[in-house]
């Protein structure tokens, strides 16, 4: 289906979640051309290509997602994708293995919560109280005009114990956040809590992805855009955009009427118009970042975990994911390891040599691990610090050039839900703006 003559053509540079949304929300209603410089879509969230080691799948890192995801829902039925093809929904199940351990209850938010925590095991009665007063005092700080602080501060503020911090608050920030404490904002911590668990029952749920997310998302989301009549351009790497004197964007020789531009921040820079100005581009080689590592081990034995994602309060595996559980081979198992850079840069076997410790420790009877793959990515996320600041956009919107991506999000840390509803808005914004004529050069 081809957009109709009078269409804005627009150029989307990147083929992550962001620049797919973007791209799937113009398709129809513009002339789209997509470039991506790799092989594959999906950015940071794809199937890795080439050798599987005998796993049934491997990503580029193990996500996972819960039920307040709209923005990737909304994705997803727009690209044809249905949620019980690609997750197993869960409700909220919190098992650290050697620590807390408590499942939602079915009541509405947030009395779900509350009293999953009464029934809570492994914590004092007097600990589950606390516990849910913290929270309900987060409420109120949401709710205040307080300027932003630190979690870990909040946390030395309300005298939060370290056996509550270490079975539950710095997991929950690990892994929301990918941020350490002593400087994750705890207004960013609260946005995701507003729209996740203290939003709704169904939006604590846990979504593990039963298919690769290749399968999922970037898939069905070429495919729906070759059928809308958009270009699509793997393996092409845009030059330098740069603004004609009529305003239109040329991108690798041809003219656009905008460019949507979903690319890493650390990459986007060198595709700004040339004149961009110093203090848009220092606004994006500011941005700092944190690793999360991903372990895929795979066993002769049965890996048998307590709970599809079970977790430890010590060790150097936060989380486990049980295949199993999701209908693969049960004798595989994923491990998610947030901010790993707080442990250093460990050559692939030192960390599957630690998290087949971890692991041990979960299932003794396992022997050595027959394949193991290690995927860390250095720049997996924005930090998401303190009264964080985003990049001043009005300069090249002026331009007709509209950055993309998780790192954009007002609201929320680097997700895939914030690199989708960055795409979608961009996508918004960039239509009207092409429609309604409100730039002038």
């Amino acid at each position: 289906m081809k957009p109709a003559a009078h269409c804005p053509k627009i150029a989307v540079i990147g083929a992550g979640w962001a620049g797919l949304s973007a791209a799937a929300r113009l398709a129809g209603r513009a002339d789209v051309s997509l470039f991506e410089a790799g092989k594959q879509a999906g950015g940071r969230a794809r199937m890795l290509a080439g050798s599987q080691a005998g796993f049934s799948f491997l990503d580029n890192g193990q996500h996972i997602m819960i039920g307040a995801y709209h923005g990737v829902f909304a994705l997803m039925k727009l690209i044809g994708m249905r949620e019980q093809d690609a997750f197993l929904r869960l409700p909220l199940q919190w098992h650290l293995a050697d620590g807390l351990q408590f499942q939602a209850a079915s009541l509405p938010a947030p009395l779900h919560i509350a009293f999953g925590l009464l029934k809570a095991r492994n914590l004092r009665f007097g600990e589950k109280i606390r516990l849910i007063n913290d929270m309900h005092a987060l409420q109120q700080y949401h709710a205040s005009p307080l300027p932003d602080i630190s979690t870990a501060e909040w946390l030395r503020e309300r005298n939060v114990s370290r056996k509550l911090t270490g079975n539950f608050w710095q997991p929950l920030v690990w892994g929301a956040l990918n941020t350490p404490l002593e400087h994750a904002g705890l207004r960013t911590l609260c946005n995701v809590l507003q729209d996740g668990v203290w939003a709704g029952k169904a939006g604590s749920d846990y979504l593990l992805p039963k298919q690769d997310l290749g399968g999922i998302i970037a898939e069905p989301a070429l495919k729906f855009l070759n059928a809308h009549g958009a270009n699509v351009h793997l393996e092409t790497r845009a030059a330098r955009l740069a603004n004609l004197p009529d305003g239109r964007v040329a991108v690798n020789g041809q003219a656009f009427d905008a460019a949507v531009l979903a690319v890493a921040p650390y990459h986007a820079a060198a595709l700004m118009p040339s004149e961009t100005p110093d203090v848009v581009l220092s606004a994006f080689d500011a941005i700092r970042y944190h690793a999360i590592t991903t372990v895929y081990l795979r066993y002769a034995e049965t890996v048998h975990l307590p709970a599809p994602l079970t977790g430890l309060a010590e060790g150097t595996a936060q989380w486990f994911i049980h295949r199993g559980a999701l209908g693969l081979p049960a004798n595989e198992t994923a491990a998610v390891i947030s901010v790993s850079d707080l442990i250093g840069r460990l050559k692939p076997e030192e960390w599957a040599a630690r998290v087949h410790a971890d692991l041990k420790t979960l299932c003794p009877y396992l022997g050595e691990p027959l394949a193991a793959r290690v995927i860390t990515e250095q720049r997996a996320t924005a930090a998401a610090t303190v009264a964080r600041t985003l990049p001043d956009l009005s300069w090249l919107h002026r331009r007709r050039v509209y950055p993309a991506g998780d790192y954009l999000h007002p609201r929320y840390p680097s997700t895939l839900e914030a690199a989708v509803q960055s795409g979608l808005s961009a996508a918004d914004v960039c239509y009207t703006d092409c429609c309604g004529g409100k730039h002038a050069f």
